[in-house]
């Protein structure tokens, strides 16, 4: 099975914080609320020790040079920007602390369509004669492919003048980064966020979506335009129970997104007559014949999988080899978009796939922008001096093939970047004519990042007190024929919870039979349940003696009694 771990583009979700001392916090602004300077004076003094290890590294790292390239932009005020253009896949053993260069690594289309988007949004945000007038904004962006191997990016942006120095007295000089867009997944998200809260920097996330990040206290600068694991749960179980599927298997990645959604969906479910026949979690050595005769010997006929796209992948792949038939796959908002899976031949043979899908936005003049972005770049730098992580080989990539991405997570990018220049706009208080010279530190763009209600294609963008973005739905969609997602339904959020399923859309696998997962069918009239297994949904049937009988509504383990007992 090693051949199926291949280059495989994907889109993926997911240690804990950490975050610098009081005198560096009021040098990062003044006027920061003393709940945020607790917050981030506890954040600081964990941080220092990290930072100081890596300050000699920085020092070199950060003051080389490079040509214009896609990675930066220079600007008034820059934004940060952190894309798994490239990624890894299975753990890596070191000797040594080291950096990764991620243009050794598989390259995800998707992801670079991600990072495309983001240079088109300042692109066209900088053509705008409102938003941010006489005010050019910029960006320095890196190929963060790996959560623990591309700090030179991370320390980077947070560096002001190519050097970090936590134990110096206050600097006079700020960094021009007033803000991160990424990284993408939710253990990147992890790593990173540390550096960013120590000063507050707002990180508007893009694809993190494990509930960590709900926590104010830990992340006080952290907001998303991704949903939460916990909004896709909660339209995974509605899914379960429309269709009356009691009895499933759950295959999840054990990193911070596939376990924050094990956890979840076992909390939620805790109450219901759904039960979990079998979990795993998954990984690049793993036996998937085993995994699969287990579903099987169990009889479940519905899975969930909960994982990135590169993982669920290979799963389906090795469910078409192994000769998997007749379920249900449920997929997450990470790959029920995919677009090389549905068009195999042989995907058909597996069952049917059903997915929660992110509504797919179209932004004006995106296409344009990459057709013409394609005519002039260059991709990367490829001389021998490289700043951190700004150099690939786009030239295999038309584009087309950019454009045909899976387009999932890109509304989030653009509705990030635009969060930030709206921010920025209220701060510099910008008016027509201009905006005025205001001196901005990073929170200050983060009380306004906090305070946003503004409207981005249709679609108002607000955020929580969490930092959770609050306008959206999610389409469900299935896979058909043709080799597209199909939508048959959709769950609204915002303003108001509304579900809706079109099942007559959906073509079964079982011809036009909803398929069935249950551990044990329902007892017939007169029999009472009898529970001989650890889950509540499987029993056997017994039949209720003479003079009783059974309310299945109220009670279906225990017969009553026929005659009424006189007191």
């Amino acid at each position: 099975m090693s051949s199926i771990f291949s280059c495989v583009e994907r889109n993926d979700r997911g240690l804990t914080h950490t975050s610098l001392s009081q005198q560096t916090i009021n040098r990062a602004n003044p006027h920061c609320s003393a709940q945020q300077t607790r917050r981030a004076a506890k954040m600081k003094h964990r941080l220092l020790a990290a930072v100081f290890l890596f300050e000699t590294f920085l020092h070199a790292s950060t003051r080389c040079t490079a040509p214009s390239s896609e990675f930066r932009l220079d600007g008034n005020f820059l934004i940060g920007g952190l894309f798994d253009v490239h990624y890894t896949w299975g753990p890596g053993r070191h000797l040594r602390p080291e950096a990764l260069d991620c243009s050794t690594q598989c390259f995800s289309i998707s992801s670079y369509r991600r990072f495309q988007l983001m240079r088109f949004t300042v692109d066209e945000i900088n053509n705008s004669t409102s938003l941010l007038p006489n005010v050019t904004l910029g960006y320095e962006m890196f190929d963060h492919c790996s959560d623990t191997l591309s700090f030179p990016g991370i320390l980077k942006l947070v560096s002001v003048n190519g050097q970090i120095q936590p134990w110096a007295e206050p600097n006079t000089k700020l960094s021009k980064v007033i803000a991160v867009v990424g990284p993408f997944t939710s253990t990147q998200s992890l790593t990173a966020a540390p550096f960013f809260m120590a000063d507050l920097i707002p990180m508007v996330n893009y694809g993190s979506s494990t509930s960590i990040f709900s926590k104010k206290e830990k992340f006080p600068s952290f907001l998303r335009t991704v949903h939460t694991n916990r909004d896709v749960i909660e339209v995974i179980v509605t899914i379960l129970k429309h269709f009356q599927w009691r009895w499933v298997a759950f295959l999840y990645t054990a990193d911070d997104y596939g376990s924050d959604g094990l956890d979840l969906f076992v909390k939620r479910i805790r109450d219901t007559d759904i039960c979990i026949g079998y979990t795993k979690d998954l990984n690049a050595d793993m036996n998937f014949s085993r995994v699969f005769k287990h579903i099987e010997l169990l009889r479940i006929r519905v899975i969930i999988v909960f994982t990135a796209e590169m993982a669920a992948k290979v799963l389906i792949k090795s469910a078409i080899h192994f000769n998997v038939t007749d379920k249900v796959w449920i997929a997450t908002d990470a790959w029920s978009l995919n677009k090389q899976l549905p068009k195999m031949e042989e995907i058909r043979n597996i069952g049917t796939v059903l997915g929660v899908a992110q509504p797919i936005i179209t932004v004006p003049g995106f296409g344009d922008f990459i057709h013409s972005a394609k005519g002039h770049t260059e991709c990367g730098y490829t001389g021998q001096q490289m700043c951190g992580n700004q150099v690939f080989n786009c030239s295999d990539w038309s584009a087309e093939s950019i454009l045909e991405a899976d387009p999932s997570f890109s509304f989030p990018v653009y509705s990030a970047v635009y969060a930030i220049a709206h921010a920025l706009h209220k701060t510099l208080q910008c008016e027509e004519e201009g905006c005025s010279n205001v001196t901005v530190y990073p929170n200050m763009v983060l009380a306004a990042l906090q305070k946003s209600n503004f409207t981005l294609l249709n679609h108002t963008i607000q955020f929580d007190k969490n930092g959770d973005i609050k306008f959206g739905l999610y389409f469900l969609v299935f896979w058909n024929q043709t080799g597209d997602a199909q939508k048959f339904g959709f769950y609204q959020f915002y303003p108001t919870v509304n579900f809706y399923i079109n099942s007559t859309e959906i073509i079964w696998h079982t011809n036009k039979e909803v398929p069935t997962s249950v551990c044990n069918p329902e007892c017939p009239d007169g029999y009472a349940r009898k529970q001989n297994y650890i889950h509540r949904c499987c029993f056997t049937c017994e039949i209720c003696p003479n003079e009783t009988y059974i309310n299945v509504t109220e009670d279906p383990y225990n017969c009553i009694s026929c005659i009424l007992r006189v007191v």
